[in-house]
């Protein structure tokens, strides 16, 4: 469960920065910085895939 704390604490520690640059954008009228909404996002898939892998064999190992 610890690891699993860890992988949902990196996932918001990805995900918000991201969130603020995005609703920056929105109220400047401008753009994000892509390469920070890019980089977290890949970054953010790629943990929420590990976490859908591990739920999922969790299930076949119930």
């Amino acid at each position: 469960m610890a690891k699993l704390k860890t992988q949902l604490k990196r996932l918001h520690e990805l995900l918000h920065p991201l969130l603020v640059e995005v609703e920056m954008a929105i109220d400047t009228e401008t753009y994000p910085d892509w390469s920070v909404v890019k980089t977290n996002l890949l970054e953010a898939l790629e943990i929420v895939r590990k976490l859908e892998r591990d739920q999922l064999w969790r299930s076949f190992n119930k």
